[in-house]
């Protein structure tokens, strides 16, 4: 695709800031299960299968909401639309802030499904938009983006929550109003008119290399390795973090925190992710590439081993510290597969983002087995463990290019 993008003008700040808060907007209602996971389970469950369905929860969600993904980047590889963008939008608004109404846990796996289906089909054709609108550059860019939607994450349920922890959760449903609202405007704003350069790399394009796209599997073959690597890596790092963020509600819970207390907790954590991602758009241009992801794999378990056999403040500031490190390799992780999968970006985020979501997600079901059969705080320490067992496959990404030097 040829690249007549010119230097930021008004109109691509507006809609990368549109963007970014759509982003924003969105994630703060598709986090709401993981606060609401304890109280849908003592509506729905027995105490012998609180776990397990929990991992069931998890795991449906995932399936749609990032497994999805992989369908949703095929497609906006191919389609230009910004009605990705606007369902999206509104489906996870309306899907998730119907949760508490469930008479069932089949109902409940049919309202993840809708919410989960917005979220695929915002994330993959939303990030590498981000990158080409912005201004700072498509490493940053994308920072910037994805802490967006981590504020979101972490602050947005504490909002929308507020009204139902306090009066009802029977509330809740009318927190879909902003998102509806919100989605309306996308198509409004967000006209894509410009040809943006949608290509992830640091060197300049020529015009004969942008007149024609090569296959997937052209381009991914050569790369095969490598891109099992980072999936893996991907997947087994999300599998500490939805695990914690989800199973962590559940654990505290038990240790009879308030809804409050709990939410605020997760919405911590939550948001040490955020710092984590936008701290990563600095260092990933300071820093070794090999070194910045093995820091992450092997700094972070400590942290939240200690957390979890603390209390009090050094437990918030230990679980902070783990999860600011864990996610300071995720922008890492998105580049170097957009800059393998050259001129198929959609699908490499959806790879990296979406589909190791998706079976990060989808392990958890074994996670809440294991909880319901040994308790969680076993299985809570062996959890943040995994990313320890994961950093001796970065040998395998030693022929990548470091993203710290110039013209990689």
């Amino acid at each position: 695709m040829k690249n007549n993008q010119k230097p930021p003008s008004a109109s691509n700040r507006k809609q990368f800031y549109f963007l970014t808060l759509a982003h924003t907007v969105l994630d703060s209602y598709a986090t709401l299960l993981s606060h609401l996971q304890p109280l849908l389970l003592t509506k729905l469950a027995s105490a012998a299968t609180r776990n397990s369905l929990a991992g069931n929860f998890i795991s449906v969600y995932s399936v749609f909401s990032s497994l999805g993904q992989i369908l949703f980047g095929w497609l906006s590889d191919r389609v230009r639309t910004v009605h990705f963008l606007t369902f999206g939008v509104a489906f996870t608004a309306i899907g998730l802030s119907q949760l508490w109404l469930a008479p069932s846990h089949y109902i409940v796996y049919l309202l993840l499904a809708v919410g989960g289906l917005g979220v695929a089909a915002f994330h993959p054709q939303a990030t590498t938009y981000a990158g080409a609108l912005s201004a700072e550059g498509r490493g940053m860019g994308i920072s910037v983006f994805l802490t967006g939607g981590n504020i979101g994450r972490a602050l947005g349920p504490l909002l929308l929550l507020y009204i139902p922890y306090r009066f009802g959760l029977e509330y809740l449903v009318w927190e879909m109003i902003p998102g509806v609202l919100l989605a309306l405007r996308v198509p409004k704003v967000l006209r894509f008119e410009q040809q943006l350069d949608l290509t992830a790399s640091t060197r300049v394009i020529s015009n004969a290399e942008t007149t024609s796209r090569e296959s997937f599997w052209h381009v991914a073959g050569p790369h095969s390795l490598s891109l099992i690597v980072l999936f893996i890596i991907a997947s087994f790092r999300t599998v500490t973090a939805v695990g914690l963020e989800n199973f962590l509600s559940i654990y505290l819970d038990n240790q009879n925190y308030s809804d409050e207390m709990r939410s605020f907790v997760i919405a911590i954590f939550i948001f040490a992710g955020s710092m984590g991602i936008m701290m990563s758009g600095w260092l990933l241009t300071r820093m070794n590439t090999y070194v910045l992801l093995l820091f992450s794999l092997l700094a972070a378990p400590p942290l939240f081993y200690a957390s979890l056999h603390s209390d009090g403040f050094s437990f918030l500031v230990f679980l902070f510290l783990g999860n600011m490190v864990l996610s300071s390799s995720i922008t890492v992780n998105i580049i170097l597969a957009q800059m393998i999968l050259r001129g198929h970006e959609n699908i490499a985020s959806s790879f990296m983002m979406g589909a190791a979501w998706g079976v990060g997600g989808l392990l958890n079901k074994i996670v809440g087995v294991l909880g319901d059969r040994f308790g969680l705080p076993i299985v809570l320490d062996g959890l943040v463990m995994l990313p320890l067992v994961m950093a001796p496959l970065l040998i395998l990404l030693r022929d990548q290019p470091d993203l710290s030097k110039p013209k990689v």
